[in-house]
C-alpha cells in the first residue's frame, strides 16, 4: 500500500517546480497557525450553536439572543477588526520600519488609550439606550412585549463585550505586526468555552436560562484579554494606555479611519435593515439566517480569513518599502491559495447543504422544517463565499496602500444594491431572499473592487492566478457531480442518530475532498504539487 502511494505521488509530482518564495513560506507558516486555532474555535463555535439549538430550539428566545448579540458585534466592526485593525497595522509597520520599534510601541500605547476611551463611552451609551437600539435592529419584536424586553435585557448584559473584543483586536494588530499570530488566533476559542460553560454552569441556576449565555459572553471576553498579555509583554509592548491627544500619528490614524468608519457604518446600516426585515418574518427566521451564516463563515474564517490575516503584515511591509514586485507576488500567491480552498467549499456547501444542516442541527427542539429553511439559506450564502474571500484580501491590499477611500466608495454602491435586492426578494422568498440579495451584492462589490484595483498601473502585471483558477473551477465541477450523487443516498430526515447517515456523510466529505485533490494532481496544478511533494518526502522518511 505504501509503495503504491509512493509510486503515485512520484509520478504525479515528477515535474520541476519553482522554489518557494520566502514571503510565501512565511505567509503559509502564519496562516497555518491561524488556521489551526480558528478551526478549533469554529468547531467549538459549532458546538456552542448546537448546544443553544438543542436547549432553546429556533424559537423566539433564541431569536432574542441572536439579535441582542448582534448589536455589540455591529459596533465591534467600528472599533475592532473591521476598521481599527486594518488602519492601525500599516501605520504601526511604517513607524517601526522608518523610525524604530520603540516609536511603534509608543504609538500602540496611545492607540490603546483611544480604543479604551471610545469603547467605554459607546458601552455606557449602549446600555442606556438599549431599548432604542433593539427597536432599531428588530422593530418587529415590539409586537411581542416579552420578546422585546428579553432582547433589551440581553443587550444590556452583553454590551461590555464591546470593550473586551476591541482590546483583543488592538492586541491582534500589535502582535500580527510583530509576527506573532497564535494568541490572537486562539482568543475566540475562549469565547466559545465561556458560552458553553455558562450554558451548563450558569443557565440552569437562573429563572431565565438564556441570560446565562449572556454572562458567558462576558466571561469569554475577559478570558480573551488575559490570553494576550504574555505575548504582548514578550514583544515589549506596554499595557498602560497613553495620552493620545495632539499626537501626529494618532491624527494620521484618525484620517485613515474616517472613510473606513463611514464605509463600515453604511455596511452596518445595511445589516440593520436586513435584520429588521427578518424580525417581521415568522418566528425562527432570524435563527435560520444566523445558523446558515455561521456555517458559511466556517470556511471563510478557517481558511480564507486566516490567509488574509497572515498576508496583511507582509503586504504592509512591502508597501512601506514600495516593492511592487513583492506586492504582486504576495497578492497572487494569497489569491491562489485562498481560491484553492474556497471554490470547492462553496460548491460543496451549496450542493450538500441539507445533509450538512441535518447532521449538525436536526435534534432536540430543532425541527425538520427548520433544517430545510436553514439549508436553503445556506445555499444562498455558499454562492457568495469566493467573492467574500477575495473582497477581504483586496480590501486588505487597499488598506496596506493606505487607501481607505476606494473600499468605502465600492461598499456604498454594493450595499445599496444588497439592501434593495434583499428587500425585494424577501417579499416572496423570506429569509432565503435576504441571503440571496446579500450574495448578489457581494459579487457586485468584488467586481467594482477589481475595476479600481486595475487602475493602479503597477498591479496590472501578473496579479491574477488565472491558470490555477481555471484548474480549481474544473476540479470543483468534477467534485460537484460526486457530491450530488453521494448525497442522494442519505436518509437525512432521520438526522444524526442514524449510523447509516454518518457513513454516507463521512464518505461524502472524504470522497469529495479526495476527488478534488486528485483532479488537481492530474492537472498538475503547481500549488497542489508543492504540497504533494512535501507529503511524498515525509512518507519516504517513514
Amino acid at each position: 500500500m505504501q509503495l503504491s502511494i509512493l509510486s503515485t505521488l512520484n509520478y504525479l509530482t515528477s515535474i520541476p517546480l519553482k522554489k518557494n518564495h520566502e514571503g510565501s513560506r512565511r505567509i503559509l507558516k502564519h496562516a497555518w497557525t491561524v488556521t489551526i486555532f480558528t478551526l478549533f474555535s469554529r468547531i467549538l463555535g459549532a458546538v456552542r450553536d448546537l448546544v443553544i439549538a438543542h436547549v432553546f430550539g429556533a424559537g423566539w428566545i433564541t431569536d432574542a439572543f441572536v439579535q441582542a448579540f448582534t448589536i455589540p458585534n455591529v459596533l465591534r466592526r467600528l472599533t475592532a477588526e473591521g476598521s481599527m485593525t486594518l488602519a492601525f497595522l500599516p501605520l504601526y509597520t511604517e513607524i517601526r520600519e522608518r523610525e524604530n520599534p520603540h516609536a511603534a510601541r509608543k504609538f500602540a500605547a496611545k492607540t490603546l488609550g483611544l480604543v479604551l476611551a471610545a469603547t467605554t463611552i459607546l458601552t455606557g451609551l449602549g446600555i442606556i439606550f438599549s431599548p432604542q437600539l433593539v427597536y432599531l435592529f428588530a422593530a418587529g419584536f415590539a409586537s411581542s412585549p416579552e420578546k422585546y424586553e428579553l432582547t433589551v435585557l440581553l443587550t444590556r448584559v452583553m454590551f461590555p463585550y464591546l470593550i473586551f473584543v476591541s482590546l483583543v483586536a488592538w492586541a491582534m494588530g500589535v502582535l500580527n505586526a510583530e509576527g506573532r499570530f497564535a494568541a490572537p488566533a486562539a482568543a475566540p476559542v475562549l469565547l466559545n468555552i465561556g458560552i458553553i460553560g455558562a450554558a451548563f454552569g450558569i443557565s440552569p441556576l437562573l429563572d431565565e436560562p438564556i441570560i446565562g449565555i449572556g454572562f458567558g459572553v462576558l466571561l469569554g471576553g475577559i478570558a480573551q484579554i488575559i490570553l494576550q498579555v504574555p505575548s504582548l509583554r514578550k514583544v515589549g509592548q506596554s499595557l498602560k494606555p497613553q495620552n493620545f491627544f495632539n499626537d501626529e500619528n494618532i491624527q494620521r490614524l484618525l484620517k485613515l479611519l474616517g472613510p473606513s468608519l463611514l464605509g463600515v457604518a453604511v455596511y452596518q446600516i445595511n445589516i440593520i435593515v436586513l435584520r429588521n426585515l427578518a424580525s417581521f418574518m415568522p418566528s425562527g427566521q432570524v435563527t435560520h439566517y444566523y445558523n446558515a451564516s455561521r456555517l458559511s463563515e466556517l470556511t471563510l474564517g478557517v481558511f480564507a480569513f486566516a490567509l488574509t490575516t497572515a498576508s496583511f503584515p507582509e503586504l504592509s511591509r512591502h508597501t512601506a518599502s514600495e516593492n511592487w514586485e513583492k506586492i504582486r507576488s504576495t497578492l497572487r500567491f494569497t489569491m491562489s491559495t485562498t481560491l484553492l480552498v474556497v471554490l470547492p467549499a462553496s460548491v460543496g456547501l451549496a450542493i450538500a447543504a441539507e445533509p450538512i444542516v441535518a447532521m449538525l442541527y436536526f435534534h432536540g427542539a430543532y425541527a425538520w422544517s427548520d433544517v430545510q429553511i436553514t439549508a436553503l439559506t445556506l445555499q444562498a450564502f455558499a454562492l457568495s463565499i469566493p467573492a467574500v474571500a477575495m473582497i477581504r484580501l483586496q480590501t486588505a491590499l487597499f488598506y496596506a496602500l493606505k487607501d481607505t477611500r476606494t473600499p468605502v466608495k465600492v461598499s456604498l454602491f454594493s450595499i445599496l444594491l444588497t439592501g434593495l435586492l434583499g428587500w425585494w426578494l424577501s417579499q416572496s422568498l423570506e429569509i432565503f431572499g435576504l441571503a440571496l440579495g446579500l450574495a448578489a451584492g457581494t459579487w457586485f462589490q468584488w467586481g467594482l473592487l477589481n475595476f479600481f484595483l486595475l487602475k493602479e498601473t503597477e498591479l496590472r502585471k501578473k496579479w491574477w492566478p488565472l491558470r490555477s483558477s481555471l484548474f480549481y473551477l474544473l476540479a470543483s465541477g468534477g467534485m460537484a457531480g460526486f457530491t450530488w450523487f453521494t448525497s442522494g443516498y442519505g436518509l437525512w430526515e432521520k438526522g444524526a442518530f442514524l449510523f447509516y447517515n454518518w457513513v454516507i456523510f463521512l464518505a461524502l466529505l472524504a470522497g469529495s475532498a479526495f476527488l478534488y485533490v486528485l483532479l488537481l494532481l492530474i492537472f498538475r496544478e503547481e500549488q497542489v504539487l508543492k504540497m504533494a511533494n512535501r507529503l511524498n518526502s515525509k512518507i519516504k522518511q517513514l
